[in-house]
């Protein structure tokens, strides 16, 4: 159970698996983080372009060169502004623009944060496809018209590294541009906290946008920690990354729905025939436990929780009017909560299986919810997560203060054995991997 629990159990049972071992989307400005799949792995890992045997690529050298003749020298084009629509623009007879296409940012030459926010410009093309170390790529092609923006995160960095970007119009490459920048390499926190949570997360179906997610994640752990050291908590990075991996496995749809853990109605199944049930589960990359908004117990602290969870989701982008309260929703509240109105808290706790298909009685990491409700949503779940934290932050003297308080009616978190415990995952891979 993540943090304080207003029903006095301590950390409890809903607690996820894998505790013993979360502002930037791929298409710039998204805010849920779950909608094209995530480029191919780094440069030095990715997909590799024109793995041909030598006959096809003789077959295709030959077609190629008879294309070319046909549309004559000047059909692929390089990146130079010149080349932009304007007043340079060149167009072909029937007036249609020539292709062309550019790297807007990064400045050739820069030395940039990991990861990487590439902005292309295009015009007369198709599509469009990044290429690191000239065969790599760093994703699926996209069309330009769509976005213009690509984020991605290196594993090969400190050294120079060649892109180019091409664009493509009926299948063929019509235009191209080339860059070189410097990636700077990643913290050791940074590093810690990509490979915990890319070897927890994968969709084989291809519809959740990982890349997204995890980087809004780390985004969001980021601020959290900064904030709690501006109010005055002797925080660091590595070990509040190990808290969340204890948590909730930086699973990204990580849930806890298990009925013999549930601290409000523990039977072997169908627990949730009791809505209080829904009060008792633990949710999302941040190891939220829905208890902390209870409607009705200790509500002085549960309705500053509930307000911050409408602030958090509202700022992500989903609705919190009252328009989301039913008839319906209201007379199950009411079986909780009898003298209380249920607010947009209540929709999203109380929805978690019918409305947003969270699974009963189980646990694991449900992908398929992201962007569906708040509790999937990296800076809400992480938001809430370190949020209590925030009430004592200038009594926390260090990480394992922190833990204590996080804990909150569980005193085993102040104990060293489950202090060692929780931090052993970075402490182990700081130990491994940064020298």
């Amino acid at each position: 159970m993540t943090g304080r629990t207003p029903d006095g159990s301590g950390r409890g049972g809903s607690c996820l698996a894998g505790r013993a071992c979360f502002a930037l989307a791929l298409a710039w400005g998204s805010s849920a983080g779950c909608a094209d799949r995530a480029g191919a792995p780094d440069g030095d890992a990715g997909t590799e372009r024109g793995a041909e045997t030598e006959a096809d690529a003789e077959t295709e050298a030959d077609a190629e060169a008879e294309a070319d003749a046909e549309a004559g020298p000047d059909a692929v084009t390089d990146g130079d502004p010149e080349d932009a629509p304007g007043e340079h623009a060149d167009f072909g007879d029937d007036g249609s623009v020539a292709p062309w296409v550019r790297f807007e940012s990064p400045a050739g030459g820069a030395t940039v944060a990991n990861p990487v926010l590439f902005r292309i410009a295009a015009g007369g093309v198709e599509e469009v496809q990044v290429f690191a170390d000239e065969t790599y790529s760093l994703g699926p092609a996209w069309d330009p018209a769509e976005r213009d923006s690509l984020l991605y995160r290196f594993s090969g960095t400190g050294v120079p590294r060649s892109l180019h970007v091409v664009g493509r119009a009926a299948g063929r490459d019509v235009a191209r541009d080339e860059l070189t920048i410097t990636v700077e390499p990643d913290s050791c926190e940074d590093l810690f906290f990509v490979t915990e949570f890319d070897s927890h997360n994968e969709d084989s179906t291809g519809a959740v946008d990982l890349t997204a997610i995890r980087e809004d994640a780390l985004a969001a752990v980021h601020g959290a920690v900064e904030a709690l050291q501006a109010c005055g908590a002797a925080v660091t990075l590595g070990p509040m990354i190990s808290l969340l991996h204890w948590e909730s496995g930086l699973r990204a749809g990580g849930f806890n729905t298990l009925c013999e853990e549930n601290s409000y109605n523990r039977t072997d199944t169908d627990c949730d025939v009791d809505p209080e049930a829904l009060y008792s589960y633990q949710l999302g990359i941040g190891g939220f436990h829905t208890s902390n908004l209870h409607p009705c117990a200790d509500r002085t602290y549960t309705s500053r929780m509930r307000a911050r969870f409408l602030e958090l989701a509202e700022a992500a982008g989903y609705p919190v009017g009252a328009e989301l309260v039913t008839p319906t929703l209201a007379a199950r509240f009411h079986e909780v909560c009898p003298d209380d109105e249920p607010t947009a808290v209540d929709f999203y706790i109380l929805g978690a299986h019918d409305e947003f298909g969270i699974p009963r009685d189980d646990e694991g990491n449900y992908l398929a919810g992201c962007g569906r409700t708040p509790f999937f949503e990296p800076a809400v779940s992480i938001g809430l997560t370190f949020r209590e934290l925030a009430a004592s932050c200038a009594d926390i003297a260090g990480d394992r203060d922190a833990i204590a308080v996080f804990g909150g009616g569980d005193p085993s978190y102040g104990e060293s054995g489950t202090q060692d415990a929780i931090l052993r995952a970075w402490v182990e891979f700081a130990a491994s991997s940064c020298p």
